[in-house]
């Protein structure tokens, strides 16, 4: 839902919630996503609430895959595809108790088995920004990560040690963050700690995977 051209990616009805629990406050969202017959268009919406900022959105998306097979980028077949996407978001603040309305847009292009690269235009109208960001997949096992946006670097990777096993670790200049994930089945658990120079936070959760 960050990034609505990525929806061309889907492959069947797709259903994420997420929740966190953190300094007295939750937080939690769900979204949704699927293509929309054999035309190349995908469609999404999600919602969620942050009880540290007490702030709300919903959002609803959409995506056209221009040209190529998104899917087989994403299992190591010869590309290249071209998908486009935008999606309308309306955030709610509960300490302004407004609401405002923003859209963003973007596209991403991906070439043979190893490389794909994405830009994402958020609040067109408003105060937007240009956000740029690459993949690079290196024979399956390990995929790094850049992106560039808002005056900020982000770069990560993550490694495939065994089919259950993976590690994770990223930073932006001012924090490290790093991680595992083991999958068991149709289920995922992880954990993660981001450091900075005045304290280490840890994260972990457990997802499963419906047919």
């Amino acid at each position: 839902m960050s990034a609505p051209a990525g929806l061309g990616r889907l492959v069947s009805l797709t259903v994420e919630a997420a929740g966190d629990y953190r300094m007295e406050e939750g937080s939690a969202g769900i979204a949704a996503g699927m293509p929309l017959g054999t035309g190349g268009f995908s469609a999404g919406a999600g919602a969620g609430w942050n009880g540290n900022s007490r702030q709300g959105i919903f959002q609803i998306s959409g995506c056209y895959v221009v040209a190529g097979d998104p899917i087989g980028f994403m299992e190591g077949l010869f590309g290249p595809s071209i998908t486009t996407g935008v999606s309308a978001s309306v955030n709610y603040s509960d300490s302004t108790g407004s609401a405002e309305a923003a859209v963003d847009a973007g596209f991403q292009f991906s070439l043979f088995p190893s490389f794909a690269l994405g830009m994402n235009w958020t609040d067109v109208t408003g105060e937007s920004v240009l956000r740029t960001g690459f993949s690079h997949v290196f024979n399956r096992n390990l995929i790094v990560h850049a992106n560039y946006g808002d005056d900020t670097w982000q770069c990560g990777g993550e490694l495939t040690v065994s089919s259950p096993l993976k590690i994770y670790a990223g930073t932006d200049g001012k924090t490290l963050n790093s991680g595992f994930s083991l999958r068991f089945s149709d289920w995922l658990v992880s954990y993660g700690a981001e450091f900075s120079e005045e304290s280490i936070e840890h994260g972990a959760g457990v997802s499963r995977r419906f047919p």
